[in-house]
C-alpha cells in the first residue's frame, strides 16, 4: 500500500504581486531611460572634443585623447551597469507573475546591491577625512602649502578651457535629470522588495500542501502523517455462522475402558474384561437359611 503525496496548492495571484510586477516594468523603463541619456551625453560631448579641437589649433593631441578615452570610459562605467540591471529586472518580471521564488530572490539581490552601492557613495567622502586629519598631524596644523616656484608660471590648457565653458549651461539640466533618476530607481526598487515581502505574496511565492487530518497509524511501520482523506467503504455483507469442527476422538485415561475402534497410543494397558468396569446395582439381600450355588473356580 502506497501512501498519497498531498501537492502544494498555490492561492490566487495577490494585488500586491501585480502591483510590485509593473512596478519593476516602470523601474526598467527608467533605466533605459538613464542609459540612453549617458549615450546620448557620450557622442554629445565626443562632439564638443571635434569642435574645440578645430577652434584652438594648437591644442595638445594628449588632452584631445585624454578626453576622448575619459568620455568613453565615463559611459561605460555609468552605462553598462544601468544596462545589466534593467535586463535583469526585466527578466525576472514575467517569473514573478506566475509566482517563481527563484525571481523573487534575484529582485532581491538587484535592491540589496544598489543600497550597498549607495551606501559605497555616501560613504566614499568620510573614509578619506581620516587621511586627511592624519596628513595634518604630521605636517602641522598652522603648517602652510608650500608656494609655487616663480619660474614655473601656472597655465590653463586653452583647450579645456574652452571646452569645459561651453558646456556648463548643459551640465545645469543634465546632473539633476539624471540624479532624480537614479533616485527613481532606488525608490521603486524599495517598493517592489516591501511588496514582494508582504505575507501574501509569501503564500504565493511559497505554497504549502493542504493539511489532512492525522490519525492514528495502523502500525509502527507506517510513515507519519498527514494522511489524505478516503471515502468511506461500504460493510462486508454478513455471511451464514460455519459449523464447528468435529472433535477428534480423545485419548482414554489408562485404566479406563476403551470402546473398540478407539485408538489408543502404544504400550496402553486394555483390561481384558470391560463388564468389570461397568456399574451395577446392588444384588438383593439373601434371607437366612438360602443356601447360594458354588461357582466354577470358587
Amino acid at each position: 500500500m502506497t501512501t498519497p503525496v498531498s501537492v502544494p496548492v498555490r492561492p490566487p495571484r495577490p494585488t500586491s504581486v501585480t502591483v510590485a510586477c509593473w512596478l519593476q516594468v516602470a523601474t526598467v523603463a527608467v533605466l533605459l531611460g538613464l542609459a540612453g541619456m549617458v549615450a546620448f551625453e557620450a557622442v554629445w560631448f565626443d562632439g564638443q572634443i571635434d569642435e574645440v579641437a578645430r577652434l584652438v589649433p594648437d591644442a595638445d593631441p594628449a588632452e584631445v585623447r585624454g578626453e576622448r578615452t575619459g568620455n568613453v570610459v565615463g559611459a561605460l562605467f555609468l552605462g553598462v551597469p544601468a544596462l545589466l540591471l534593467a535586463g535583469w529586472l526585466a527578466g525576472t518580471a514575467l517569473p514573478l507573475l506566475r509566482g517563481r521564488n527563484t525571481a523573487r530572490i534575484l529582485v532581491y539581490v538587484s535592491g540589496g546591491a544598489q543600497l550597498l552601492l549607495c551606501l559605497a557613495q555616501a560613504c566614499s567622502g568620510a573614509l578619506v577625512i581620516p587621511f586627511v586629519l592624519a596628513l595634518g598631524f604630521e605636517e602641522g596644523m598652522d603648517a602652510e602649502p608650500a608656494p609655487f616656484p616663480d619660474d614655473v608660471p601656472w597655465q590653463e590648457s586653452r583647450f579645456l578651457e574652452a571646452l569645459y565653458d561651453r558646456q556648463q549651461a548643459h551640465y545645469d539640466v543634465i546632473f539633476p535629470v539624471g540624479g532624480i533618476g537614479v533616485l527613481t530607481v532606488f525608490l521603486l526598487t524599495a517598493t517592489v522588495v516591501l511588496l514582494l515581502s508582504l505575507p501574501v505574496a509569501n503564500r504565493y511565492f511559497r505554497p504549502r500542501a493542504e493539511q489532512w487530518p492525522v490519525g492514528p497509524a495502523p502500525y509502527a511501520g507506517w510513515p507519519p502523517g498527514p494522511y489524505p482523506m478516503v471515502a468511506p467503504v461500504a460493510p462486508y455483507p454478513m455471511v451464514a455462522p460455519v459449523a464447528p469442527y468435529p472433535m477428534g476422538p480423545t485419548v482414554p485415561q489408562p485404566g479406563a475402558w476403551v470402546p473398540a475402534g478407539c485408538p489408543v497410543p502404544p504400550g496402553y494397558l486394555i483390561c481384558p474384561d470391560p463388564a468389570v468396569h461397568v456399574a451395577r446395582a446392588p444384588a438383593p439381600a439373601e434371607p437366612p437359611g438360602t443356601s447360594r450355588p458354588e461357582t466354577l473356580g470358587s
